[in-house]
């Protein structure tokens, strides 16, 4: 309530503030999965680690930090404040996993360094072919870029590689498409998937530009959502794979 009352800062810092929080939110999930039998009575909120819930668990915490950071007058360090918490609330999911033990992190590794190099080259192409897009959108542009690369690049590898199973029926749509054609055989059924998701996320920069020089506040707003629904899904999958992989 406090965040709707306040005019709230969104600018760059603010939302590369926040990339801590998704990767919070994926630890989060990846918890619920494996369970809290070993907490006691900690188990019995374990449906607010569930799949969709576990993203409006983790959206009533920041907003709970972000309303005190207001509240206590400190918005010109939000950006510290929220990244700080994010990554403490980041690591303590790390440490609550890691009492499980990690089976397989070398590919969640690989998975990450991947779509990250993918990312800053797709990003340097799109700055070649419209120098007003890094001008209107920052880096916020290239996390849009990272966030739906690191999830397809982390769906591929569970996909090809660990074979996991996909729960989206839109991705798996796409995926059968892949599994479909001459190609799979060779190089796998997930790069169809890939390639979308990449597409998507250029599609999406382009789209943004002439919305962020209308309306700042609202297309900063839609760009974390962007940003969320690619890097929270993504480090899921690979938190998952380091943990049961």
């Amino acid at each position: 309530m406090v965040l709707w009352k306040c005019e709230i800062r969104i600018d760059e810092d603010i939302i590369i503030s926040l990339i801590p929080w998704m990767a919070f939110g994926a630890g989060l999930r990846v918890v619920g999965v494996m369970g809290l039998k070993e907490y006691g009575k900690l188990e019995s909120i374990s449906f607010l680690l569930g799949n969709p819930t576990v993203y409006i668990t983790t959206f009533v915490i920041l907003g709970c930090v972000w309303s005190v950071v207001l509240l206590l007058k400190r918005d010109q360090i939000a950006e510290k404040i929220l990244m700080g918490s994010g990554l403490i609330g980041f690591g303590t999911t790390m440490v609550v996993l890691s009492r499980e033990g990690w089976s397989n992190p070398a590919w969640s590794i690989v998975g990450l360094v991947v779509a990250l190099v993918v990312s800053i080259l797709v990003w340097e192409a799109v700055k070649r072919k419209s120098a007003e897009i890094p001008k209107v959108l920052g880096s916020t542009g290239l996390l849009v870029i990272i966030g739906q690369t690191l999830d397809g690049t982390s769906t591929a590898i569970g996909i090809d590689i660990l074979n996991f199973k996909e729960q989206t029926p839109i991705s798996q749509m796409i995926l059968d498409i892949g599994a479909s054609l001459p190609v799979a055989n060779i190089i796998g059924v997930s790069w169809l998937f890939v390639c979308v998701k990449i597409v998507l996320a250029i599609a999406l920069v382009f789209l943004f530009v002439d919305y962020t020089k209308e309306k700042p506040l609202y297309a900063r707003i839609l760009l974390i959502v962007m940003i969320a629904i690619g890097i929270g899904p993504g480090m899921h999958n690979l938190i998952l794979y380091s943990v049961v992989g």
